[in-house]
């Protein structure tokens, strides 16, 4: 035994008063998670006390059974993440949601990190998992997302009374005003407007939050999208002294698989911001491009950038990158939703006072 096992062995007996193999045994007890050690067919070699407590099941039944059959009540292998990642494709796999039968016959969610272990000479001899509830969690996000949908469709049908009553007013159907009557019901009525906009936004973030805004793929000529969205902003980028540049040297640009009303709806918040915030003088230049399996869209301007401390929060709900300007803070957050929901992404990269450049990708079909 070489001197610096024998120090390290000193130092367990000093330190605990045991041996390295009963120390290994006293932290995978005391884990404030589940812990289940497997061999190469699945066989459960070491179940800890917070597995136990999760699972129902003492470490006398699990040692020696199944793990399939154990933490996932079924024979087939493919009901484990651990195996589908773990064992045929030997990779780690960090924080996986699945969910776990406990013995009582109670379902809860699981967080779960697995990944290989390997001998010596690189052999794969089994696989380790980590877990732990997140049922409770689950349970108030569910509700969390509930809130916000019912929040948003209950201020509709009233915000939608009064704004009807406040244009009958303004109509003089109901006797006439005094000009100073009229102004105030004027700032009014803008006002409703403007919470109108938010409630309808706020709508679309819940359905799209909740999972349940699943877009209709259909043919869509994206590039005849871009320009007509391109025409409906020149007249607000003119009056602002913008320019508009679409660019898009391919001729052989593709009809993609896409929701219309969705995408549309991303190259507008994308192009409304470019102009918002892009002073007199200014450029903003809309890129399309294409190869056999994707398309990119990129939004380029000039104007004031963002702050490098507001970066990380640019695709939040609610998230204000300029606190001088109006808006929900939804805008982008939809935008990156619809985007993932067409199974792309979107990005951004900004330079404080130089411009930024906002771009996603989507698959062709």
């Amino acid at each position: 035994m070489g001197a610096k096992h024998q120090d390290y062995e000193r130092l367990l007996r000093d330190s605990f008063g045991m041996p390295d193999r009963d120390v290994y045994r006293l932290v995978i007890q005391n884990l404030p998670m589940g812990f289940s050690l497997v061999d190469r067919n699945g066989i459960i070699l070491e179940f800890n006390r917070m597995a136990q407590d999760l699972t129902g099941y003492s470490r006398d039944d699990v040692i020696g059974r199944s793990h399939f059959e154990i933490i996932h009540g079924a024979e087939d292998p493919g009901s484990c993440p651990l195996f589908a990642r773990v064992f045929k494709e030997h990779t780690p796999s960090v924080a996986s949601e699945t969910l776990l039968k406990t013995r009582s016959g109670e379902t809860i969610a699981l967080l779960v990190t697995a990944f290989p272990l390997f001998d010596a000479s690189g052999n794969f001899v089994g696989g380790v998992e980590f877990f732990r509830d997140i049922s409770e969690g689950k349970r108030m996000e569910r509700e969390r997302k509930n809130l916000f949908s019912m929040f948003a469709h209950d201020m509709k049908s009233p915000l939608a009374g009064v704004s009807g009553l406040l244009q009958r007013l303004l109509s003089g159907k109901e006797g006439p005003l005094s000009d100073k009557q009229r102004d105030h019901l004027s700032i009014v009525m803008r006002s409703i407007s403007r919470l109108q906009f938010m409630v309808s936004k706020f709508i679309e973030f819940s359905r799209l939050d909740t999972g349940r805004y699943d877009p209709v793929f259909a043919p869509y000529d994206i590039e005849a999208a871009l320009s007509e969205q391109i025409e409906m902003i020149r007249l607000t980028a003119e009056k602002k002294g913008v320019r508009i540049v679409f660019e898009h040297a391919q001729t052989d640009l593709p009809v993609v698989e896409a929701d219309s009303t969705m995408i549309d709806r991303v190259l507008e918040n994308l192009l409304d911001n470019a102009v918002k915030y892009t002073d007199a003088g200014g450029t903003v230049t809309v890129r399309l491009t294409s190869d056999r399996h994707r398309v990119l869209v990129e939004v380029l301007d000039t104007g004031i950038g963002i702050r490098e401390e507001d970066m990380p929060c640019v695709f939040d709900a609610f998230c204000r990158v300029n606190r001088d300007s109006e808006g929900s803070g939804l805008g982008l957050s939809i935008a990156r939703g619809i985007i993932e929901a067409h199974h792309g992404t979107l990005s951004v990269e900004s330079v404080p006072g130089k411009g930024s450049r906002f771009w996603f990708v989507i698959p062709r079909r």
